[in-house]
This record gives structure tokens, sequence and C-alpha cells, in this order.
């Protein structure tokens, strides 16, 4: 066919005009397949889809690019389709093609729905985050809000998860997801936060509503269920399992194909000692869904309780081979080898036990090995094959059972029972219909999503790791098979048993992972077999719920990597600024009344309008040779008055990532003693403390639950009072002071029996120093051999330590004698003074413009972080310990951002502790230095620091934000990527600008236009508001503020609320919200109040009255900033 003849399948100009209207916005608002418009539609596309391939077929022959809309319109098509390779290639290529593509808002919704197909969760919710950023009111807003929440769901991200459900369940508009599967979510979110009477309050509200699918119900009763059953606080066992039964039976007559509402219940039965239930249950479960290794390990506990063992054995092979790290069954297996006298098999189960996952083993069982251990190595040559030999008048060893054929009656039974009716004649309520086998394994049923969780990439394998798993314990050939053997000669039977020998050796070898048992005391173990752990999070996943699809699947082509954004091309240009910013507030206001058809968003962008979403800059060029990724720490030693309060000391510190500065108190005279803890003490035993309880690691790694290297900082938060926590600290200096001392005289007596023992040196055991404990500067540190990663035993916990953070020093009655010895810093350095944009603020900002103090003990942390708004920090170290510091340059968060994400934690939110190894792999530079008592470290804008305590020691610390246009620029780029993230910046940025505006005259013309620019947005902002409520008929009523009153955030989605507020009412109080989230709502704002806190006459004329300060002016004004009040009444300047 010639490129001049018709196409059978070109578009008629109708069906072209047509098919523009199909874009990923309709992707799960249309049923192509159930009806008949639908399936007229599906014809539609797939002739749409042919004739724009031919299209591009022409393009590839005339050697001509193809037009970028005909691949962001195939790539819709594909998609609508769910021919999600073929959609990836084409959004691939127009990505590619089209610099432009990330403005296109229905290509970024399309992209990130093909990311979640593939189960690029990062990406997805990268390129959700920018459709929300770009366009909030986006008509598919709800379904995006919703897709994150899942994911940071996922991610265990509870809090700004149901940030996101909270916004969808609000949004008005339609959806492709269903409000109850909203609710079902946030209910399940507070069960996986163990708060079960939250989420069984809100799964009864769910199932009130009268138009409830099926599907989401049975979930919700088999959640409820689950409580009943797993949670005593739920009252008596019986009466709870009761419940529980009753809850479990409603959801399998809502869903009775759920495989896990069928386990649960054979889990209650066999709680209550009803046997056959039980087993009748768990057959429906295996029938039901996909296998489970959990079921088969149930039933395996069931056949163990009823004297079956060899049925027992096999339930729990099978619960093994599908999950080679179950624990509760290797435990269990051990448990069943030890009761049949046979020890060898039972070290090696208990053994896999405690290695696929020390954290979940029951705690007996290292000790259980350390037994076996002990009584296996006391047997001689003869008494070792003595126990072998009776072991073949028991159960089959380990390597053997993974071979054995499933016998025949079992099968037969499997076949023929019966469930859920009368059994057969013959029936045996104790093992019908449960053998295990591969025949057993599924119902031809497709197989649902394999659940996700965090953190567990060893406990639990991937489908083709079980695979092959599987395949090397049962691919024994068959002429190696005991029961071929009567058709071999005697030579070959021979034969065949060395080879069948050497065959189990091998798989022994694979099953055993032959650790070394540890040195503890002879404990005996509970004989009662052991149930898989609960677990909430396993119970659900996504694929269950209607409206998702997130299958596990390979991409046939690249997913695309987004487009790291160049930190220039997000800086303000500085002729576009000037012209927004020289217009009148009158110009400005008239000129909102042409933008009365486009979307208003919930906060203003105070970028620019051409600057790209803020994302991660790319890391910096040239790479780093190995000698600079190591740099020395700026120091400064300060040697006399003079030098402290220099300007050159505030220009050194701005010029550099981190700088230590030494002597500085110690020249001025500063009494830091009245921060030391019996200071404290004196002064407010009862004054609140807030506590994270971490794990202790070695500075330079944190290991996860497997033993293995991890970025998460895991902690718990709980509230005490600086008295308790003192008391903490003390008793912990106290108890390794008396370690210390002990270790010292034992290694004394050590030394001293060593040298009596010379003259017989055969005699001599070796002393092992693994458990010596090495002290460095006043710390005591474990040695390598004795932590947790040690290759000599099973892994150790490592010990848990508080950390005594967050103390608010702001009331200036109750330490006020702290917050004047503070005055004797440097202006630049104080908390309070007029070049410190945060003292204008006109509130407190814990932390930021107030005093923090941080309470430690040695190996207390601080999470990596940068400052909020990326602003400057200052840190004194109050002793009498030390603290290492690790700090990386600001312009390498984009790749220590990228690092993040591989590591799957959250940079802005999440808690991590970087890998030294790692930074360099990425050729990251790494700052690393000690804070003695009395240093004080200046972290200048941006730059991300982490600090773990080497020593007892309090350290106190508080933000500024100098009069700079680059502290501002950083400041306000963090201020939009923060929107963009959905995190909450703590310092309100557009009201900050405004309280600069009327209290400060600037000669900086730079940061003064940067200012006036944000005002400028934000007055912008104020009047297409006003006209968009005119036009709705709104009366906007004056509510005023004060100016010690604290700036409003929207209680959805935790935006800055500038001026006008959006009131409503929820559970008997009244909150805020911003235009955007109260529109979503209610389209017409039914139920609120709309208030004004500024006049817009106020607001326009300190716009117009901003203007630069000369500098005969600024001359008159230096007297008045060394005097600063922290809420001036009048302008003034600044140098």
């Amino acid at each position: 066919m010639t490129l001049e003849q018709p196409l059978d399948n070109e578009l008629t100009p109708a069906e072209m005009e047509k098919l523009k209207s199909f874009d990923s916005t309709l992707y799960g608002q249309i049923d192509l397949f159930n009806t008949a418009d639908g399936s007229a539609k599906r014809l539609l596309l797939v002739k749409g889809a042919q004739s724009l391939e031919n299209e591009l077929i022409r393009s590839t022959k005339l050697n001509t690019p193809p037009s970028s809309t005909l691949l962001c319109s195939l790539g819709h098509i594909q998609l609508l389709l769910e021919d999600f390779p073929k959609a990836m290639s084409a959004y691939q290529k127009y990505y590619n093609m089209d610099q432009t593509c990330e403005q296109n808002i229905n290509f970024l919704y399309g992209l990130g729905i093909v990311y979640s197909h593939f189960n690029q969760d990062q990406w997805a919710m990268q390129t959700f985050q920018q459709v929300l950023y770009l366009n909030p009111t986006f008509v598919r807003a709800s379904d995006v809000h919703f897709r994150i929440g899942i994911i940071r769901k996922n991610n265990k991200e509870y809090e700004t998860a149901t940030k996101h459900f909270r916004i969808a369940l609000n949004d008005s508009s339609s959806s492709a997801f269903l409000k109850a599967e909203v609710r079902f979510h946030g209910a399940h979110m507070f069960e996986l936060q163990g708060d079960n009477k939250q989420a069984k309050l809100l799964y009864e509200q769910l199932l009130q509503g009268t138009s409830v699918p099926d599907q989401i119900r049975a979930n919700a009763y088999r959640q409820l269920g689950w409580m009943y059953h797993s949670d005593e606080s739920f009252g008596d066992l019986e009466r709870r399992e009761l419940t529980a039964i009753e809850y479990l039976r409603k959801s399998i007559d809502a869903d009775n194909t759920n495989g896990q509402s069928w386990y649960y219940l054979g889990r209650c039965y066999s709680t209550l000692n009803k046997v056959h239930d039980a087993f009748v249950s768990y057959r429906q479960s295996i029938d039901k869904s996909e296998a489970s290794a959990d079921t088969w390990c149930s039933i395996g506990i069931l056949y163990q309780q009823q004297n079956q063992p060899m049925d027992a054995l096999q339930a729990y092979i099978c619960a093994v081979q599908l999950e080679k790290t179950h624990t509760a069954a290797w435990t269990n297996l051990g448990l069943l080898y030890e009761a049949n006298s046979q020890p060898q098999d039972a070290l090696a189960c208990f053994q896999n036990a405690r290695n696929t996952n020390p954290d979940s083993v029951n705690p007996n069982v290292t000790s259980r090995i350390t037994v076996l251990s002990t009584q296996l190595s006391k047997l001689s040559g003869q008494q070792l094959k003595e126990v072998i030999m009776a072991q073949k008048h028991t159960l089959p060893c380990i390597n053997e059972a993974f071979h054995l054929p499933i016998p025949a009656e079992l099968t037969s039974r499997q076949q023929g029972g019966v469930v859920g009716g009368a059994p057969p004649q013959g029936y045996n309520a104790c093992s019908a219909g449960l053998s295990p086998g591969a025949s057993m394994l599924s119902n031809g049923q497709p197989s649902p999503k394999k659940r996700r969780t965090v953190n567990r990439k060893k406990a639990e394998p991937k489908p083709g790791d079980v695979a092959q798993f599987m395949n090397q314990q049962m691919q024994l050939p068959a002429y190696l098979q005991p029961q071929n053997a009567a058709s071999l000669t005697p030579q070959q039977q021979a034969a065949a048993h060395q080879m069948r020998q050497q065959f189990f050796a091998q798989q022994q070898y694979q099953i055993s992972l032959n650790m070394q048992p540890e040195d503890v005391p002879d404990t005996s173990i509970e004989r009662q077999p052991v149930y898989p752990k609960d677990d909430p999070a396993k119970v659900l996943h996504p694929s269950e719920l209607s409206a998702i699809k997130q299958e596990v699947v390979t991409p046939a082509y690249p997913v695309i990597s987004p487009r790291p954004s160049q930190r220039q091309s997000n800086k303000l240009n500085q002729n576009e600024t000037k012209t927004c910013i020289a217009m009148t507030a009158r110009e400005i206001l008239d000129k909102c009344k042409d933008q009365s058809k486009e979307p208003i968003k919930g906060s203003p962008n105070i970028l620019s309008d051409k600057c790209r979403p803020p994302l991660p800059p790319p890391c910096p060029e040239p790479p780093l040779s190995p000698e600079q990724l190591t740099p020395s720490t700026p120091t400064i030693t300060i040697e006399c008055k003079k030098d402290a309060m220099s300007s050159d000391l505030q220009r050194i510190s701005m010029g550099q990532p981190i700088v230590l500065v030494k002597n500085l108190a110690t020249v001025l005279r500063m009494n830091l003693g009245l921060f030391s803890t019996k200071t404290l003490v004196e002064t407010a035993p009862d004054h609140p403390c807030e506590v994270r309880t971490q794990r202790l690691f070695n500075v330079e790694e944190t290991l996860d639950a497997q033993g293995q290297k991890t970025w998460k900082q895991e902690s718990t938060r709980t509230t005490t009072t600086i008295a308790k926590y003192a008391h903490y600290q003390a008793s912990s200096f106290q108890e390794s002071l008396a370690a210390e001392t002990g270790k010292s005289k034992e290694q004394f007596q050590k030394s001293l029996a060593k040298s009596s023992a010379a003259p017989q040196p055969t005699q001599v055991k070796t002393v092992s120093t693994t458990s010596a404990t090495q002290v460095k500067g006043g710390v005591s540190r474990d040695s390598d051999s004795d932590s947790s990663s040690s290759s000599s035993g099973g892994k150790k916990k490592s010990k848990m330590i508080k950390f005594g953070t967050n103390v608010d020093l702001s009331d200036r009655h109750k330490w006020k004698d702290q917050l004047v010895e503070l005055h004797k810093l440097p202006k630049w350095l104080n908390v309070t003074w007029a070049g410190n944009g945060l003292s204008h603020l006109g509130h407190t900002v814990l932390g930021m413009n107030s005093v923090q103090l941080y309470m430690k003990i040695p190996g207390c942390r601080t999470p990596a972080h940068q400052e909020n708004l990326n602003l400057c920090s200052v840190n004194f170290n109050i002793g009498p310990g030390d603290c290492e510091w690790f700090a990386i340059p600001d312009q390498y968060w984009g790749e220590l951002y990228r690092l993040c994400q591989k590591n799957n934690v959250d940079y802005l939110s999440g808690a991590y502790w970087p890998l030294p190894e790692d930074l360099f792999k990425a050729k990251i530079p790494l700052y690393r230095f000690t804070q003695k008592p009395g240093d004080m470290v200046f972290i200048s804008p941006g730059a991300p620091h982490w600090v773990q305590a080497t020593g007892w020691c309090n350290n106190i610390a508080w933000n500024t934000a100098p009069l700079d246009v680059d502290v501002f620029k950083l400041a306000i780029e963090r201020y939009e990527f923060n929107k963009l993230q959905s995190y909450k910046s703590i310092v309100p940025m557009v009201h900050l600008c405004w309280n600069l505006a009327k209290n400060v005259k600037l000669k900086d013309e730079a940061l003064h236009s940067l200012i006036k620019y944000v005002c400028m947005k934000s007055l912008q902002h104020t009047g297409r508001i006003e006209n968009l409520m005119s036009s709705k008929g709104k009366h906007i009523v004056w509510h005023g503020r004060q100016d010690e009153d604290a700036p409003h955030y929207c209680f959805s989605c935790e935006l800055e609320v500038f001026n006008i507020l959006f009131v409503r009412e929820v559970e008997k109080q009244h909150v805020v919200y911003c235009i955007d989230c109260a529109l979503k709502i209610s389209p017409i704002l039914d139920g609120f109040v709309i208030l004004r806190e500024h006049l817009t006459d106020s607001l326009s004329q300190t716009y117009d009255s901003y203007e630069l300060q000369s500098e005969s002016a600024v001359s008159e004004v230096v007297h008045s900033l060394l005097t600063f009040n922290p809420q001036p009444s009048t302008p003034q300047a600044v140098h």
C-alpha cells in the first residue's frame, strides 16, 4: 500500500472531532466493555489508535518528525484502552519532543496513572504533585489526592496520607473513586497505627451508609472481625471471638470470594477449638484466593494439635515453600521435629526462624538453638548415627520433607472433599480436604497483587524467587525417587542412593544458614505452635478496591525519569519583577478583572508565573574528586571581643555551608551554665519536654530489623518533664560509669590470671574481648564484634535510648535569665533584632524565632534535615559532652533528595540518617566535625545537616533570617517546593513579606523587589477572590486581626491563608479553609462564613508606600536598629 492510497482505518472528520474529546481525564470514568455506548466508544478508540499509529509510520517513512500533539493523543487513547506499555511509549516520545509538556495537565495526569500501573510510586507521586501544583482545581483533583494518599499510606506516611484522603473526601466533584473507599482507607490507617477504637468507630460509621458497595462493606466487616479477634481490650475471649465470627460471616455474605475473610474465620474457630469449622474455613481460603503461607501455617497448627505430625509437616513445608522467610512456619517446624526427637532437623528450622526475621522470632528460639547445639556437640559419632537412624522411624528429615510426593490418600481426599455441606461417608473432620500440594494452591482464578509493606525486602521474596525456591526443592530427578528403586539393579540402587544423599546435602546447605549459637543460658521454649504474626497492613491492598489498578508488572518500555529542574530556571527574572511591581495597587486590582475565568489557587504562587514547578536541582558539575568529598570544616577561633563583634565574622559565616566557631562564649563571658540540666531543674522542674525514644547505633550507620544498613531513623514520641528527663540523663551517666568501673576491674583480674598462668600456656584459654567496651572521650561504644551486625551469633537488638527534645524556652518570665544572657551575642546572632526577618513575624514560631533546648545522652540523634524554609540556624553546645556533626553544601540537596527516594524515605517529613558511603558514591561532599562544649555551629541557608551526641550534653538552637536577597530567594523557593510536596511551611511567607513591607525600609534593591513581588502576588490573589465572591453574591464580613495573632492555615491542605478566610464549623469548632478547598466542599460556598482580616485599601496603601530607602535615610536610623522592638510601630531601615 502506498502512502497516497486511503487507509481502511482512516478516521472521518466527524470521528476525528469526536476523538478530540477523549483524554486521560476520562480514565475510570467511562465503561468501554459492559455497555452498548461503551462498546461503540471502544471501537472508535481502537480505530483512532490505529489511525494515529499509521500517521506515525508515514512520518517515519517521510523522515519528518511526528506532531507532538499526535503523540500525546495516542498516549491518552492507549491509556483509556488500558494498553499501558503503548501508552508509556507514546507519552515518552511526547515528553522527549515537547519541552512544554510539563505544563500539560492532562498529559501529567495520564503519565501518573501509567507510573502507578507499573508500580513506580515515587515518580507517580511526583507527577501527581505537579498536577496539583499547576492546577489545584483540576477536574480530577479528587482522584489525584486519593492516589497520592494511597502511595503515602503504603509508605507509612500516615499524617500526609490523612491530609490527601480528607481533601478527596471533602471534594464534591465527580471522581472515579467512591467516597466509601476513601472513608475505608481513613479508618484502615487508624488500624495500622494501632488505634483500634477509632478505627472501629469509623468502620461502623462507614457500614451505616446506604450506598456502600458490597466489596467495601465486606472489607469493613472483615477488619472489624479481625480487630475483635486480636484486640484483648474489646472484651473477654469467648465474647470477642463470637462477635468476630459474626462480623466475618457478614463479610463473607457480602463477598464470599475473599480468601482473607475465610482465613480469619478459621483463626477464630481455631481459638474456640472448633477444629472442623476451622479446617473448612482454611480450605475455603485456599480455594478463594492465592496460596497463602499464613493459611498453610495455621493448617499445620491444627494438624499438630490433632496429633497428625505428618500432615502438619507437609502443611508447614507448603508455608515455607510459598514464603521461605516465614518465621512462624519455621518455628513450628522446629517444635514439631523436637517433639518427635529429631534435634538436628529442629536446630536447622530454629536457625532459619531466627535468621529470616530476628525481630519477629519467638524470644525463646535463640535459647533453644543454644540448647540443641550444646546437646548435639556432646554426642559422639556413634551416638549421632544412632540419632539419625532413630529419625527413620518418625518424620522425614527436613531435606527429604521437601521432596516427598503427596500421598495418594491425601490427594483423593482433597479431590473428593465436600465443603460447606454434609460430609460424605467416612469423612475425617481433622484432615478432609486439606492435604498440601500444588493442586490445592489455586482454584484457577487470577491471583491478586501481593501485599506491599515497607522495609521488608528480605522478608518478602519476589514471586520469581518463590518459584525458583520451590523448583530447587522439588526438582529431584524422577529416576532418583525412592519409589522407582524396584526397577533398578542393586548397583544402580546404590548409585542412586549416593546421588540422593548428595542432592539432599546440597538442599540442606541451602535451607540451613548454619549460624553459630549465642552464649545464652539454657531456657525452655513453650511447646505451643506459633501463629503467624498479626499484621494489619497485610489484610488489605489497593487491588481489592474496585477503581485502583496497580498490577505488579514490568514495563515493556523504560519509564520516563522526570526532568530535574535547574535552580537558575526558577529564579525570579529581575526584569519581569520590575515590570510587575512598577504597577500601582489600583492597576493590579483592575487587572484582576481580566482574569475572572482563570482558576484561583488556594494560595498565590509567589514564584514567577513562568517558572517551572520547583523540583530538586541536579548534582553540580563536574563531579568531585575523592579528596574533595571530605572537605575540612571551616573553623573560626575567636580571640577577643573585637573579633566577636566584627562584621567579618558574619560575612565569613554566611559564605560557607557550615561554620564551627570556637571560644565565642568564653570571649563574651557568657554563662552557658544557665542552660545546664541542674539550672533547668532548679528553674522549672515541671516544664514539658518532648521525648524521642530511639535505638542506639554507631555514628556511621543505622540498622533495620534484619541487621542490614538503612537510612530510616525510627523513633516514638512521648512527653515528660525536665525533672524526669534530668533524672534519666543522670542515671544513664551513673550506669555507664559503674559499668566502666566494673569492666576495668574485670580486665585487671583477667590480666592477673593470665600472668599467673604463663608457665602453663597450653592450659590458658584465650580471653574473648568481643564484649569489651571501648571508651573514647567519655563515651561508651560497643566494639565492632559486639555490634548488632556481628557475624559470630544472632543479631543483638540495639539498646533503646531517650532523647529530650524541643524544650521551649520562649517564656520571657520563666526563662528571663537565660534569654538575657543571649543578648551578649553579636546582633546578627540574636534571637530578636531588626535585621532578622523572623523578628517581624509578630508571633512565636517555636524553635524558629524562639530558643529551644535539647537534652541528650550518648547516641541521641537529630536526623538529617534542612532548616524550615532553608533559613540560617545557630546552635550552642552547653556540654559537658560532645556532639558529632555531619553536613553537606546546599547545592547538593537535590542529590540527597534522590537518595532519599532510593531509600524509601520522605525528604521533608521523614526521619533518616544518611550513610557516608552512599554519599561518597553519589559524589556528595561531606563535612564532619566535633562540637565541643561552648562551641557554636552556624548553619548557612539550605545546608542539610544531622547530629549525634557522643557524650552527655545539652544544646540550644534557634533560626535567623538575615535580610539578604539570597536567603529570601532560597526561602521562597522552599516555600513553593513545600506546596508541591503538600508539606506545611510553619513560617508564613506571605504574612512575613507584608510585615516586612510595613516595618522595614531597605536599600538592597534586589531584596526590596523580591518582597514587593510577593506582596503584589498576594494583593492580586485577594482581588481575584473579591471579584469571585461578588459574582457569587457572597458578602465578605470584616473580622480584623491583632498584631500578635498567628496567621491561618487551611484545615484541609495546610496552605497559608492570608486576609480572606473561609470559615466553616467542623465538629463544633470553627476552622479556616482556603478558597480552593472551600469551593471543592461546596461550589456555592453553602455553610461558609467569609471573613476579611485586612482592608484592601490598607493593603494597597502599604504596597504603594513600600519604596527603596535612600542612603541618607539609612544613616539616620542606625541607632534604631540597635534598640529594635520586636513589634516596631514605625518603619526602620536596615543596612
